[in-house]
């Protein structure tokens, strides 16, 4: 219910903005509805509310147990919600499979997103969580959050740059092993 009173009040704001149907903003051409988006690729993902993500291109809310009927018809309306309904079926819960952003497919059974066809640290993090996202592991056995980053989970131990990160260890294995890391370093010194 919630979530509908914020999707209903964003909606009130897009409107009284000129973004909804009716309405023009200097971006979108005369007549463009939210229904009707035609945006650039740069503009194909909202998010509307906290843990929900649309697609403008597909017509299709997802929050993190995957396509969302009511929120994509909050968002988009009763056709593209009628669409989405036809394209997965009457259950659309049925779908284990989902896309959150462009190139990442997420699966809703494994706990895990793949990007370019690899497990992908990042994206199974912000869709299930730490401890999915702690199976993402490269054929060395190492998690790599980020470019720069690499964490040996046996050790619970990030090194940004080559060097250990109090703050990336955090990130990644959470509170007691930036504790553990935090002590050792101090024990070098």
């Amino acid at each position: 219910m919630a979530a509908r009173r914020v999707l209903w009040a964003g909606g009130l704001a897009l409107l009284a903005t000129g973004c909804m149907e009716g309405g023009t903003t200097a971006d979108w051409p005369v007549g463009t509805t939210a229904v009707g988006w035609t945006a650039s690729e740069g503009d194909r993902w909202v998010s509307p509310a906290p843990g929900v993500r649309c697609d403008r291109f597909e017509r299709v809310c997802y929050d993190r147990n995957g396509p969302e009927l009511s929120l994509t018809r909050d968002f988009f309306g009763r056709t593209a919600a009628r669409d989405l309904e036809e394209r997965i079926g009457g259950n659309w819960r049925t779908d284990t499979r989902y896309s959150p952003e462009e190139g990442v497919r997420c699966d809703i059974e494994d706990r895990l997103c793949t990007k370019r066809g690899e497990p992908d640290y990042r994206n199974t993090r912000e869709q299930f969580g730490r401890k999915p996202a702690l199976a993402v592991t490269e054929p060395d056995g190492t998690i790599r959050p980020g470019r720069r980053t690499v964490c040996d989970p046996a050790r619970e131990v990030c090194e940004r740059n080559g060097t250990p990160s109090v703050d990336r260890t955090r990130f990644v294995f959470g509170d007691r092993a930036a504790r553990n890391l935090k002590s050792q370093l101090k024990e070098r010194d």
